[in-house]
């Protein structure tokens, strides 16, 4: 469609251009400074540039996107906020990796450029990672700023075979146990295995997948981050439940090569009809019933994680976030906002699941829209997002995950067992926040 990546203060190209919306502003109340925005390829940024274009078309104000690969996006957004003035009026920050842009000081507190704006109340928080407090550099919706609205809900999802739940009269599990049982009626390698799931080393694979687990079981990475207590607690006895859960599933009903899967991977399985579940995260729905590239079209549903009795679903974040960095003209600052506060309306967001985006207001799940048989996913992250966990909320983020990834992955593929792969993470995690200078400590080692 035309849409590319370059440097955005001189680029030709706005959203608009770029889709070919050629109508006239339906309204041009105020005329505001073009909003750049940096952006990461991704499924859903066809819905997202879509609803920037309508922004466009209803006020006459520029948008123009920078879109990159993962990687790149994240390179481009930590150089524009170390620079004397950034070249991006928004940042698409990973709600994985956001906690660097907040405990570097790199955003405007969104009151602080307007003191009347307030977050719509119909706007999915996320766990509260909208919020950052500078003082006990935690995330605290109670004592923090608010610094992001996001923009995309990429919580983890479970995918399945509904077809197959019909034809076997399979209810949808609760329960891991539950699950477990579902996958070994369907399970029937090599034609049809039982649920596949990420194992692979990543960037972050095996370890967002896991997490799921470790919530939903009542384990976790640090005692209380939210008030500070850094002590790691990922090689308790509830981390420990969850890993042996994950690791049966993938011995039990999953393919021969556990170890190896990542999400392209289970995608696959799913689309060539060769899994009946997979855990994905939602924007992955969009491939499943195109004909171009999926041979299960109409007969994948949709569910909440199972979790442990006596506990939770507790689907990971993986979601997206809008922050307004620091160092950009007042004017700069005042257009990014009023972008986003139009994106964030209720008729926004209705507009933006129409469109083919995924919206983070609970506007846009409670509608007719959602109970179309072609959003059968909507009800289901309706559902699912009151309860979706987020990860961590310290900049260490990525060195805490290059840990997980390796010991995770050793673990499914049997080169340690899960006691030491947990142990040995917690003793590495430890270690990187004792040299980060945070309050922490650690348990006692599991044994065998």
């Amino acid at each position: 469609m035309g849409i590319v990546s370059k440097t955005l203060r001189t680029a030709s190209l706005t959203v608009v251009a770029a889709l070919a919306i050629t109508a006239a502003p339906i309204a041009l109340a105020q005329e505001l400074a073009p909003v750049n925005i940096v952006i990461n390829q991704s499924p859903w940024l066809d819905g997202f540039a879509k609803i920037t274009a309508r922004y466009q078309e209803e006020t006459g104000n520029k948008v123009m996107l920078d879109v990159n690969p993962y990687a790149g996006s994240m390179e481009k957004q930590r150089n524009a906020v170390r620079a004397a003035q950034s070249e991006y009026d928004i940042l698409i920050v990973n709600g994985i990796f956001y906690p660097e842009m907040y405990q570097g000081g790199f955003l405007e507190p969104l009151t602080t450029i307007d003191p009347d704006f307030k977050l719509d109340p119909q706007i999915y928080t996320f766990d509260d990672t909208l919020w950052y407090d500078s003082k006990t550099k935690t995330v605290n919706k109670d004592t923090g700023d608010l610094l992001t609205i996001p923009v995309n809900p990429n919580i983890t999802m479970m995918f399945y075979r509904k077809d197959l739940y019909e034809e076997h009269g399979l209810t949808v599990p609760q329960t891991w146990d539950e699950l477990l049982a579902n996958a070994k009626v369907l399970n029937d390698p090599p034609n049809m295995v039982g649920m596949v799931q990420r194992a692979a080393r990543g960037t972050i694979s095996v370890t967002w997948d896991y997490w799921p687990y470790l919530n939903s079981y009542g384990g976790s990475l640090f005692r209380d981050e939210t008030n500070g207590d850094y002590t790691v607690t990922l090689n308790s006895p509830e981390a420990l439940q969850a890993l042996n859960m994950y690791l049966k599933i993938a011995n039990e009903v999953g393919p021969e090569n556990p170890a190896s899967m990542d999400q392209a991977a289970l995608i696959q399985y799913l689309v060539t009809g060769k899994a009946a579940h997979a855990i994905l995260p939602v924007a992955a729905q969009s491939q499943m019933d195109d004909p171009n590239k999926s041979a299960v079209v109409d007969k994948i549903g949709y569910m909440n994680l199972p979790h442990a009795p006596g506990f939770e679903s507790a689907p990971a974040i993986g979601h997206w976030l809008a922050g307004i960095p620091k160092n950009i003209t007042q004017e700069n600052k005042v257009a990014a906002l009023a972008f986003l506060n139009w994106f964030q309306k209720p008729e926004t967001q209705i507009e933006y699941a129409k469109l083919g985006g995924s919206p983070v207001s609970a506007a846009a799940y409670e509608g007719a829209f959602a109970e179309l048989p072609e959003n059968r996913y909507m009800p289901v992250m309706r559902d699912a997002l009151p309860t979706a966990r987020r990860m961590w909320t310290v900049p260490e983020g990525a060195e805490i995950v290059s840990v997980t990834e390796v010991a995770l992955n050793r673990a499914v593929a049997g080169e340690i067992t899960p006691v030491e792969a947990l142990n040995s993470m917690a003793a590495d995690i430890k270690k990187i926040m004792t040299d980060a200078g945070y309050k922490t400590g650690s348990l006692p080692d599991l044994t065998e």
